[in-house]
């Protein structure tokens, strides 16, 4: 009998564990109630490599709400990671509205004729060659089907309800004790074998901590990988298609902004840099109007990223904001 309870006892147990990697959802209440650790509270730099040296704890950004002084403006945003909820939020703006969507989604989108509407494709700079090889046109202005809607929703039901490995071992070995554990492995590694979590590279002064995706030496994703005037010619001209594209579709304006990687300000030593943000924004066919996020960060001396994050610190975060108020 005792036997029984404690095989009935783990199948439970283990159970309740292997449900944890379903759901972001399930995370995320456990988060709230303070039962298990933000797996990202480091940054995701430090998540990957464990490197004590980049363990700082990042800090919340507190912003005071803006003052609505555009309430006849409608603000749209297609984003990556850098401008995602929790980063950027509606509170951030000076507009009547705020709406954003992820730069890799294809959102229904209905304008309201009577206002104001302004579009902002915001994306980091190491994706950015992928995403205009051809002109950016994922926002749809068709109502979708029915069937389009259903398949959708079933979708992100998918997505929000998938087993997923990443996810299981961050509910499960994201706190101060797992990481000191990781910590130990992750310094043997460095000193003996000189070697890193592939996904990282770290500076030759190991002040700085960037992703291998744009801190490799070469590639579409590279910091430093060559660009030809051919290539940069074929970008700015889809550029200019989207910006078309969206403006045909009822946008009143439409802005490009480019968020710097990391390596671009930082990683000097790493390689040369091949100046693709400056190549397109400086660009006298560009007609797509731009923010420019390169210039204020590669001339501070202050630190504007995440020490041991790909992402803009708070500071960093408010020069771009404030950049978006003053054009609305």
């Amino acid at each position: 009998m005792n036997t029984k309870i404690l095989k009935y006892t783990a199948l439970i147990v283990f159970s309740l564990l292997w449900l944890l990697g379903f759901s972001t959802h399930i995370s995320k209440w456990l988060y709230e109630k303070g039962l298990i650790k933000d797996d990202y509270r480091y940054g995701d730099l430090y998540r990957f490599s464990n490197l004590p040296q980049f363990r700082v704890l990042k800090q919340p950004c507190i912003s005071e709400k803006k003052e609505v002084s555009q309430p006849n403006t409608a603000l749209y945003l297609i984003g990556d990671s850098f401008t995602e909820e929790g980063r950027i939020e509606a509170q951030d703006f000076i507009s009547g509205s705020f709406k954003r969507f992820f730069i890799g989604h294809q959102p229904y989108i209905k304008l309201d004729k009577t206002k104001k509407n302004v579009l902002i494709i915001e994306t980091v700079e190491r994706h950015f060659r992928e995403r205009f090889a051809t002109p950016y046109k994922n926002l749809t202005f068709k109502e979708p089907s029915t069937k389009q809607n259903l398949d959708a929703k079933l979708k992100q039901l998918k997505s929000d309800f998938w087993y997923n490995t990443e996810r299981h071992e961050s509910v499960l070995f994201a706190s101060d004790f797992f990481l000191t554990i990781k910590e130990w492995k992750a310094i043997l590694n460095d000193r003996l074998f000189d070697r890193t979590d592939g996904n990282v590279v770290v500076s030759k002064d190991k002040k700085n901590i960037f992703y291998e995706l744009d801190a490799r030496s070469n590639g579409i994703t590279s910091t430093f990988d060559k660009i030809s005037d051919k290539e940069i010619a074929l970008l700015v001209e889809n550029v200019n298609r989207t910006y078309d594209f969206y403006k045909q579709n009822g946008f009143d304006e439409v802005y490009l902004t480019i968020a710097p990687n990391k390596s671009s300000i930082l990683g000097k030593d790493l390689g040369e840099y091949n100046h693709l943000i400056e190549r397109i924004q400086k660009n006298p066919s560009l007609h797509m109007p731009i923010f420019d996020i390169y210039t204020p960060f590669s001339t501070s001396r202050k630190m504007l990223y995440d020490v041991g994050d790909t992402h803009w610190n708070c500071e960093g975060k408010e020069i771009w904001i404030n950049a978006v108020n003053q054009k609305l």
